[in-house]
């Protein structure tokens, strides 16, 4: 029976590209570090924050071609008000580490609403999109890298480069649009795409100023049915990175967690080494553990913000980007205790809703029962779900929290 839950945890670690992660010592601490990095002469332009709510957030498909092929990628945009030109955001979501091609369709892009709101309130038309054979775009995946024990650095590469050709198509297609500065461009991805967001660097679009890369890597073992665990070739992952960076002249900044449990820091470190090695200007900034999560892999949710917007922040302003004036109080999620009766696992779930982004709720039953709902489209969606979750077997439960806010 799928209770308490456990269903829809299951199911956003899918989303998130986790699951059945073990832990890594560490000796890297939280810092930031700087290779071959120079800081703009001249600052960027900067307006004053938007408010959240003046943001058009709507859903769609963008039109690509792709090595001679017509797709339809689903994409999630937010604008700001006014009629632009706008500099141009564009995000992409991490690879499920188990589920096959079941669990890429059901993948949501919503996750990565927090990211997008923050670059449209900067001023910036942000664009989440699914890659080809990810949520309803259009044709398959080929990010793949064969099987684990034949994982190398040519393979993994081969696996980037395939997505970063997702990442260029996108850009090229929206800088068309008349809304859009097609001259400032910033990709930015979270784990498999950060990593093809990273690949870019090989062979950058015309306009990009810079990649973001949210926990990025491939090639997690344990997502691969096999015993071993930690990289299917840890060799191959700092070596994939050495490639993306040799002769990139595009600025990376680079968020990883110290508690990261698929890109540990010292493997991390490693493939930071490769990358700048040959003059890629590159920040490594290292956050702290996550309040929500003893996983630092789920960085890129709305739960923490409040450690990767003044990151962001900082890099925007020292290349020289468009960014906002003063960052708005309001990056921290609100930690509200959770109702009682919970239970220790019901109190664990509660922090993880109350970090995800999108329309959400939590119902609560009898005894320890609870089901909830996050990455919706709507609030009453996220009300059903969540109701529907905690009344498997025929019990009575209600709605005790809307989008992070108790109810009456």
């Amino acid at each position: 029976m799928r209770r308490n839950g456990i269903w829809l945890v299951g199911f956003l670690a899918l989303l998130l590209g986790q699951s059945g992660v073990e832990a890594h010592a560490s000796t890297s601490a939280e810092g930031r570090i700087d290779r071959n990095f120079t800081v703009a002469v001249v600052p960027g332009p900067k307006i004053p924050a938007i408010a959240a709510s003046e943001l058009k957030v709507s859903k769609g498909r963008t039109a690509v071609r792709i090595d001679s092929s017509n797709y339809e990628l689903e994409t999630l945009t937010v604008t700001p008000p006014g009629s632009g030109p706008f500099p141009l955001a564009v995000i992409s979501h991490g690879t499920p580490t188990r589920g096959g091609k079941a669990a890429k369709k059901k993948l949501r892009i919503r996750m990565l609403l927090a990211v997008a709101e923050d670059f449209a309130r900067r001023g910036y038309k942000a664009v989440i999109f699914a890659r080809r054979g990810y949520a309803s775009s259009s044709g398959a995946s080929r990010e793949g890298y064969g099987k684990c024990a034949d994982a190398n650095r040519r393979t993994y590469v081969r696996a980037a480069q395939t997505g970063a050709k997702d990442f260029a198509a996108i850009i090229e297609a929206l800088a068309k649009q008349s809304d859009v500065d097609g001259s400032r461009v910033v990709a930015a991805g979270l784990s498999g795409g950060g990593f093809a967001a990273s690949a870019l660097a090989m062979n950058p679009p015309p306009g990009l100023l810079a990649i973001v890369n949210f926990a990025g890597g491939r090639g997690y073992a344990g997502a691969r049915g096999g015993a071993k665990k930690g990289n299917c070739s840890k060799h191959g992952f700092v070596h994939a990175f050495g490639t993306f960076g040799d002769g990139a002249s595009v600025p990376a900044l680079w968020l990883y967690s110290t508690t990261d449990r698929l890109f540990w820091p010292e493997l991390v470190d490693k493939a930071f080494d490769a990358y700048a090695a040959n003059g890629a200007p590159v920040r490594l900034d290292r956050v702290g553990p996550l309040w929500f999560s003893n996983n630092g892999h789920r960085l890129v949710v709305l739960g923490a913000r409040d450690l990767w917007r003044p990151r962001i922040d900082a890099f925007l302003d020292a290349i020289g980007a468009p960014n906002w004036e003063t960052a708005p109080d309001d990056a921290a999620v609100a930690r509200i205790p959770p109702p009682p009766g919970l239970g220790e696992k019901g109190t664990t779930r509660w922090r993880r809703y109350l970090a995800l982004s999108g329309h959400k709720a939590f119902a609560q039953g009898e005894g320890s029962r609870f089901g909830w709902a996050a990455l919706r489209d709507t609030v009453e969606d996220a009300k059903r779900a969540a109701k529907k979750f905690c009344e498997k077997g025929g019990h009575r439960c209600r709605i005790v929290s809307v989008d992070g806010a108790m109810t009456p």
